[in-house]
């Protein structure tokens, strides 16, 4: 019996003891505020989580991208009040769903440490048969094996340099395999589980 005890404070102390993934977040990009005062949906950086926060009386609409702090340090907080919890993907607006891309894209532009050091100049092959570059939409086994040989030893070291020598728009086609993860839970591999949310 007080085995069954210990064994139970546990399991309820080991499911507590998760971290919660926004504690460390923090900065986040607005995906929506369609009224001053009104609930915002945001996009965290940059492991991009989709969350809903409320905003500080009188700090007036917030524009689509805009870059909000929203730490634990309340007194640099310009705008957010509450962190309200995780936004459900098919409840997004319709403007919502279409600016989500856009911002993801920002972020993916404004982090080229993580998002080219990281992924394009380290993606290698993820089976016999495919490549990591061929997660992006119309990356075929051809074009991931020329990005491949295009990369050579040195990497690229800016998007600019990446997408002439491989003739693609490379955060544009990041961010859309990022909202396809976003939006599909079930989708295997999870880029952004692999580069951004190890740690959760």
């Amino acid at each position: 019996m007080r085995n069954e005890r210990h064994s139970g404070q546990r399991r309820s102390s080991s499911r507590t003891e998760k971290p919660d993934p926004l504690m460390k977040v923090e900065w986040c990009r607005v995906i929506e505020h369609p009224e001053s005062g009104g609930v915002l949906v945001v996009i965290t950086e940059p492991n991009l989580h989709v969350i809903r926060l409320r905003p500080k009386s009188g700090s007036g609409l917030q524009m689509v991208g805009a870059r909000l702090y929203m730490g634990i340090d309340h007194s640099k907080r310009d705008v957010v009040q509450d962190i309200l919890g995780f936004a459900r993907i098919r409840d997004l607006s319709n403007s919502a769903s279409i600016e989500l891309p856009v911002v993801i894209q920002q972020v993916i532009e404004d982090s080229p440490e993580i998002f080219i050091q990281q992924f394009f100049n380290r993606a290698g092959n993820l089976s016999l048969k495919m490549h990591a570059f061929e997660l992006l939409a119309g990356v075929g086994n051809k074009k991931a094996m020329d990005m491949v040989t295009r990369r050579g030893r040195a990497g690229w070291e800016n998007f600019a340099q990446l997408d002439e020598d491989c003739g693609i728009n490379s955060a544009e086609l990041l961010a859309k395999r990022f909202v396809s993860e976003i939006e599909d839970r079930s989708l295997e591999p999870r880029l952004i589980d692999l580069l951004l949310r190890q740690d959760e």
